[in-house]
C-alpha cells in the first residue's frame, strides 16, 4: 500500500513539475522571440533611417554593422544603382520586382527611387543562455517534486498505519479497531468493526444451535446403551456396542471442539502419526474385504496446524467413503508427499470414480444416498491451513483425492496442480 501510494504521489508530483517546467519554458521562449522580433524592428528602422539620409556606401555600411542583425549577416541594403550593402538572400529580379511596386515580404522596407532594406532569417530563439535557464528551471522542478514526495509521504504516514491496522485486523477477525483521520476511513473502520461483530453473533449462535444438538443427541444414546445390555454379548450387541461408543466419542469432540481456542494457541499435530494409526484401523477392515492397501508413508515428522483429532475425523472421512462407495476387492493407496512448504495426504482407490468431483466437494452435494457433507468436512480441514482438496482420476482406475495442508512453521508456495502433475509423471 504505501509503495503504491508513493508511486501515485510522484507521479503526480511529477506530472505538475513537467507541466510547470514545460509552461515556463514556452513563456522563455515567446519572450524571447518577442525580444528577438523587437531588436530586428529597431535594427531595420536604424539601417532604413541612414538609407533615407544618405546612399553613400560607406556610411550604409557603417549603418549595418552597428546593428546587431548587421553583425549577424541578415541585413542588407539593395540601392537603385545595383550595389549592395551588407549579405541578403534575395536576387537581383526579386529587388527589382519589389522596388518597381510589387508586395514586399513584412521585413523588408522600400525607400522609393532610393534603395531596398532586406531583413532576413528571424534571430535564433534558442541559444546557450535560453537552455542554461531551461535547466535550471527542470533542476528546480525535480528537487520540487522530490520534496513534494518527501512531504507527501510523511503526511500520508499516519493514514497508511491506520490502513494496515485495518487489514490486520480484517485478517485476524475478531479484533475491534479505531481509526483516526478522515471520514472514509472511520468508516471503513466501523464496518470492519460492525463485520466482526456479526461473525462473532453467527459463531455464537453455530456454537449454541451444535452444542443443543449434541446435548439431544446423549437422550437416544444412553436408551441405546440400556437397551443393549438387555441383548447380552452378542456378536450383533457387540457391534452396536461399538457403534454407539463411537457416537458418544463423537459427541464429545463435537462439545470439546466449541470451546474457542485463547490467543496465541494453534492447534498441531503429526500428520505421519495420525495417518499411521487411522491405517492400522482401516487396514483390518481392508483386509476382511479382500482389498489390497498400499500405505506409503514417511517415518519423519510432518507438523501441520490442525488438532489431531480434526485431522483423524478428516482421514476417517476420505476412507469411509472410499469403503461405501467402492465394491468390496477394490485396491487402496494411501500417500503423504511434501512438497515446497505443503504436506499432501493421497488416497486412491480402484473404484468407478467420480464422475462431477467439483460438485463432490460442495457441502450438501453428492450422489446416490450420500448426505455429500463428508468431502466437505475434509475440504475445510485443509483449507484452515492454508491448503485445498482436489478430486481426480487416480492411477488404480478410481478417484484420487488429494488433501494439500500447510506445513507448520513453514512459508508454502503455491506450486500449482502443473507441479503436482510433473512429480506424479515422474514416478
Amino acid at each position: 500500500m504505501k509503495r503504491e501510494m508513493t508511486r501515485s504521489l510522484m507521479l503526480a508530483t511529477g506530472l505538475v513539475a513537467l507541466v510547470l517546467v514545460c509552461a515556463a519554458s514556452a513563456l522563455l521562449l515567446w519572450d524571447n522571440v518577442r525580444g528577438a522580433e523587437a531588436a530586428d524592428r529597431q535594427d531595420l528602422a536604424a539601417v532604413t533611417a541612414v538609407a533615407a539620409v544618405t546612399l553613400d556606401p560607406d556610411d550604409l555600411r557603417a549603418a549595418v554593422a552597428r546593428t546587431a542583425a548587421g553583425a549577424d549577416g541578415r541585413i542588407a541594403v539593395h540601392l537603385v544603382l545595383g550595389d549592395i550593402i551588407g549579405s541578403g538572400r534575395a536576387t537581383h529580379a526579386e529587388v527589382a520586382m519589389v522596388a518597381a511596386g510589387a508586395p514586399a515580404p513584412s521585413s523588408w522596407r522600400v525607400l522609393p527611387g532610393r534603395a531596398v532594406i532586406e531583413l532576413t532569417e528571424p534571430a535564433a530563439v534558442v541559444d546557450m543562455a535560453t537552455v542554461g535557464e531551461i535547466g535550471l528551471l527542470v533542476v528546480a522542478a525535480a528537487l520540487g517534486s522530490a520534496a513534494a514526495v518527501a512531504l507527501g509521504g510523511r503526511r500520508f504516514s499516519p493514514l497508511l498505519q491506520d490502513m494496515r491496522t485495518l487489514a490486520d485486523a480484517a485478517r485476524a477477525g475478531g479484533t475491534r479497531v479505531h481509526a483516526t483521520g478522515p471520514a472514509e476511513l472511520t468508516d471503513l473502520a466501523a464496518a470492519v468493526n460492525e463485520v466482526a461483530d456479526r461473525a462473532d453473533r453467527l459463531l455464537a449462535n453455530e456454537r449454541e444451535m451444535i452444542a443443543d444438538v449434541s446435548h439431544r443427541l446423549r437422550t437416544p444414546l444412553t436408551a441405546l446403551r440400556l437397551d443393549i445390555d438387555v441383548l447380552g454379548d452378542s456378536v450383533v450387541a457387540n457391534r452396536i456396542r461399538g457403534a454407539v461408543c463411537a457416537m458418544d466419542r463423537d459427541v464429545d469432540l463435537i462439545l470439546e471442539s466449541l470451546q474457542p481456542v485463547g490467543p496465541g494457541r494453534v492447534a498441531e499435530c503429526d500428520l505421519t502419526a495420525v495417518v499411521r494409526a487411522r491405517m492400522a484401523f482401516w487396514a483390518v477392515r481392508a483386509a476382511d474385504q479382500g482389498r489390497w492397501c498400499e500405505v506409503d508413508v514417511p517415518d519423519g515428522p510432518m507438523q501441520v496446524e490442525l488438532a489431531k483429532d480434526d485431522l483423524a475425523a478428516a482421514v476417517d472421512t476420505i476412507l469411509d467413503n472410499v469403503f461405501q462407495h467402492t465394491p468390496e476387492g477394490s485396491p487402496i493407496a494411501v500417500e503423504v508427499v511434501e512438497h515446497a512448504g505443503w504436506i499432501t495426504l493421497v488416497v486412491e482407490d480402484g473404484g468407478r470414480g467420480v464422475s462431477a468431483p467439483d460438485e463432490a466437494v460442495r457441502r450438501g452435494r453428492s450422489g446416490g444416498r450420500s448426505t455429500g457433507l463428508g468431502l466437505a468436512i475434509a475440504r475445510a480441514a485443509a483449507e484452515s491451513t492454508g491448503g485445498s482438496l482436489h478430486v481426480e482420476r487416480g492411477r488404480l482406475g478410481g478417484a484420487r483425492i488429494r488433501m494439500r495442508f500447510g506445513e507448520a512453521g513453514r512459508t508454502s508456495h503455491d506450486s500449482g496442480p502443473r507441479a503436482w502433475r510433473l512429480w506424479y509423471t515422474a514416478r
